[in-house]
C-alpha cells in the first residue's frame, strides 16, 4: 500500500512539474504528458485505497 501512495504523489509531483513547463514555455506537449501524469497519479492512489484480502465475492 505504500508503494502506490508513494507512487501516486511522484507521480502527482510530475504533473505538477509539466503544468509549469506548459505554462512557463507554451509547449503542448506539456500539457498532454500533464494529463496523462494527473491520470497514473489518480490510478496509483485509488490502488492505494483499495482494500487488500478479505472475502471477495463468487
Amino acid at each position: 500500500m505504500r508503494a502506490w501512495r508513494g507512487l501516486a504523489v511522484t507521480y502527482a509531483v510530475v504533473a505538477v512539474i509539466q503544468v509549469y513547463l506548459a505554462v512557463t514555455t507554451g509547449v503542448v506537449w506539456a500539457v498532454a504528458l500533464a494529463a496523462v501524469f494527473l491520470l497514473v497519479a489518480v490510478a496509483c492512489g485509488l490502488a492505494a485505497w483499495r482494500p487488500r484480502g478479505g472475502h471477495r465475492g463468487t
